[in-house]
């Protein structure tokens, strides 16, 4: 078993979870992100690391 992770960027808007969509790299997640930004002031992003095991068995 390897230690592969994948990053996870979930879209919040007015509190509730909108969207979740993983990448392979933080580049990928965070230029993701990037584009988003200031499209509508209550959304929020995370973005952070989750093992690959966690995504698929």
């Amino acid at each position: 078993m390897t230690d592969t992770m994948v990053w996870k960027c979930e879209q919040w808007f007015a509190g509730q979870m909108q969207e979740r969509k993983l990448f392979f790299t933080e580049v990928q997640a965070r230029e993701f992100a990037s584009k988003l930004n200031g499209v509508a002031p209550d959304l929020v992003l995370t973005i952070e690391p989750m093992p690959i095991q966690h995504v698929w068995n």
